[in-house]
């Protein structure tokens, strides 16, 4: 889970600028550090799904503080000081939509379509008008906190029960993957 949420936000890295693709990675890395943070401190295994708001609210609390220190200590203050779970509940709408964001738009023209960004736009831009809001330093404050920790994790410098350190083990991350 480790390893393949760093490819993921690699091949994030190599998209940026180009779309929705590479925050759509990013999101996929963000998932699975969560997920995997989630395994080890809660010690059970998480839900499959998107809802990265209920993963984060089962998070023990001392966990979740920990998450949103690390970010902040990061980025500094940012949404996430007021409103962390309902960035975690947007994040995890917009894995689902933004694979097939064209189902939010069904029914328009192309023309239409690009009337509603421009007319969005002209009236500018009020995020809470947005059909998607993406919360860039606060998902690269997050995700940066979850790979610190899921790193440490597997360097096995977090508490965790014998059975997570053994999973976790079989999972361990080469340095030249982490570096």
């Amino acid at each position: 889970m480790h390893r393949e949420a760093l490819r993921r936000l690699e091949d994030a890295q190599m998209l940026a600028g180009r779309g929705d693709s590479a925050h759509l990675l990013s999101l996929l890395g963000l998932e699975l550090l969560l997920k995997l943070v989630h395994e080890v401190s809660a010690g059970k295994k998480t839900p499959h799904g998107h809802k990265y708001h209920l993963i984060f609210r089962d998070l023990p609390a001392n966990t979740q503080t920990e998450i949103l220190e690390r970010a902040g200590n990061r980025i500094g203050p940012s949404a996430l000081n007021t409103a962390a779970a309902d960035i975690f509940k947007e994040w995890g709408t917009n894995f689902i939509s933004l694979r097939y964001p064209y189902e939010r738009y069904e029914g328009l023209t192309e023309e239409e379509y690009h009337q509603l960004g421009d007319d969005w736009v002209a009236s500018g831009a009020p995020v809470e008008e947005a059909f998607f809001r993406y919360f860039p330093q606060e998902l690269f404050g997050i995700v940066d906190a979850l790979k610190n920790m899921a790193n440490e994790m597997a360097n096995n410098s977090f508490q965790r029960t014998p059975t997570d350190a053994a999973e976790l083990q079989s999972q361990q991350v080469p340095a030249s993957v982490t570096g």
